[in-house]
C-alpha cells in the first residue's frame, strides 16, 4: 500500500460526525471571533482555548460569568481537544488564555480569594466587573504590570445583554439567566428584535418581550416580522398577551 493509500485510509477510518441532531442548542459566539479576529488569530491552541472558553461561560447561567485555569483543566474536551494531560496541558491551557486575553477577547481579574478569573471581554461584562471588582485595572488584568489592551472594536453589533440593559431595564443575575435560556429556545437575532418591539410599544418587560417571541414563533416569521402580517408588528395583539400573562400572574 502506497503512503497515499494508508495516510487516505487512516483518515477514513475517524468516526463520522453524524451531523446536528434535531433539537440541538447553541452557544452564541461574538461575530468578530468568527470574522476579523478569526484571521488575526495563528495559534490553534489560543482558539480552542477561546472557544472552549466561552462554552463554559455559557454554561455557568451567570451574569457576568467567569471561569478560572482550573475549570479547563478538569474539562474532559479540553484535554481531548489539545490532545494533552499533566503539565504540558497546564502550559498550554495557560499560554492560551494568556494569548486570548493579550489579544483583547478575554478578561483576567483577579478575585477576592486570590486565583485569576476569566471573562469575556464585552462591554456589558466590563460594566459588570467594574460593579463587582471596583479597584481592577483594565489595563493591568492579571497584576503583572503588562498591558492587554481592548480589543479593536470593528464595529461588532451588542450583545443580547447589552440590548436588554439599554432598552429594557437592570440586567440583574436573574434576567441574565432568564435570556440565556431565550438563547437556548430563539435565535439571537429574534430576541434583539423582540426587544426592539418592547421598547417601541414602551412595554419595558421581559413578559412583553416573551409574549412577542411566542408569537413570532406560532405564527412564524417572513423578512424579519411576524409571518400572518408582514407589514406591521402588531403591537396589541403582542401587548394583549403581555396583559393577559400579567393577569394570569395576579398583577393587575
Amino acid at each position: 500500500m502506497s503512503d497515499t493509500q494508508h495516510r487516505a485510509g487512516s483518515g477514513n477510518s475517524r468516526k463520522r460526525s453524524p451531523g446536528f441532531p434535531a433539537g440541538y442548542k447553541s452557544t452564541p459566539v461574538p461575530n468578530p471571533l468568527l470574522s476579523s479576529l478569526l484571521e488575526d488569530i495563528n495559534d490553534l491552541d489560543e482558539l480552542k482555548v477561546t472557544l472552549r472558553t466561552i462554552w463554559l461561560l455559557h454554561q455557568r447561567r451567570l451574569f457576568p460569568a467567569s471561569i478560572r485555569a482550573e475549570d479547563l483543566l478538569s474539562d474532559r474536551t479540553t484535554a481531548a481537544m489539545l490532545h494533552a494531560s499533566g503539565a504540558q496541558l497546564e502550559e498550554r491551557v495557560s499560554k492560551g488564555l494568556e494569548k486570548a486575553t493579550r489579544r483583547g477577547t478575554l478578561l483576567a481579574v483577579q478575585g477576592d480569594a486570590g486565583e485569576m478569573l476569566f471573562f469575556l471581554n464585552s462591554d456589558a461584562v466590563v460594566r459588570a466587573v467594574d460593579s463587582s471588582f471596583p479597584g481592577w485595572n483594565r489595563d493591568t488584568p492579571s497584576g503583572t504590570g503588562e498591558t492587554y489592551p481592548a480589543p479593536t472594536d470593528t464595529g461588532p453589533q451588542p450583545s443580547v445583554f447589552a440590548d436588554y440593559e439599554h432598552n429594557i431595564g437592570t440586567l440583574t443575575p436573574a434576567v441574565a439567566d432568564t435570556l440565556r435560556d431565550a438563547l437556548d429556545t430563539y435565535p439571537e437575532q429574534w430576541i434583539r428584535e423582540a426587544i426592539t418591539t418592547a421598547a417601541r410599544a414602551n412595554a419595558r418587560s421581559w413578559n412583553y418581550v416573551a409574549a412577542v417571541l411566542r408569537g413570532w414563533a406560532d405564527e412564524g416569521r417572513q423578512n424579519g416580522k411576524p409571518g400572518s402580517d408582514p407589514d406591521q408588528t402588531r403591537s396589541d395583539e403582542y401587548l394583549e398577551r403581555y396583559l393577559a400573562a400579567q393577569r394570569a400572574r395576579g398583577n393587575r
